[in-house]
């Protein structure tokens, strides 16, 4: 693979990293809203993932008001839902965890710039550096949930 191409690459990465970045807050609402439907929907109802190996995996449906299976457009519908939800939640734990990563520094400068949606001035001004020394940490932070936040991508 050539320099430039690789360059290229991780800009498209970092790309859709300050894209899931600016979207976190929403992501958050969006379980607590998908679970709320998922509810509604399904009342008394136990959704689960299990993964054995060598498959992809399998989700099961019980519920404690139906002693028979789910046979309804619902449940379709609700396994929508529960993957929608943890796809959301796969998202929001990775990045949580890449955060632990970053220096107190680079953590402010991501929920200022991507969570608050601030703009370079703005957040330059807060830290207290120009906003040249921005996008050193911005390069920083980026460099190391790259790393970090690649399976989501």
């Amino acid at each position: 693979m050539s320099r430039a191409s690789v360059k290229e690459t991780k800009k498209q990465i970092i790309r859709a990293i300050e894209a899931h970045l600016r979207c976190y807050m929403s992501y958050k609402v969006g379980i607590r809203n998908l679970q709320k439907q998922l509810d509604y929907i399904m009342p008394s109802m136990t959704a689960r993932y299990d993964l054995a190996e060598g498959s992809h995996g399998t989700f099961f449906i019980s519920s404690s008001t139906e002693k028979y299976a789910i046979d309804r457009i619902e449940s379709k519908r609700a396994l929508d839902i529960h993957e929608q939800i943890a796809q959301y939640k796969l998202i929001v734990d990775s990045i949580d965890e890449a955060l632990k990563t970053l220096t107190e520094e680079e953590r402010s400068f991501v929920e200022m710039r991507y969570y608050k949606q601030w703009s370079v001035k703005k957040t330059a001004e807060a830290l207290g550096y120009s906003e040249k020394n921005i996008f050193v940490i911005r390069t920083r932070a980026m460099d190391k949930l790259v790393i970090c936040l690649r399976n989501i991508v």
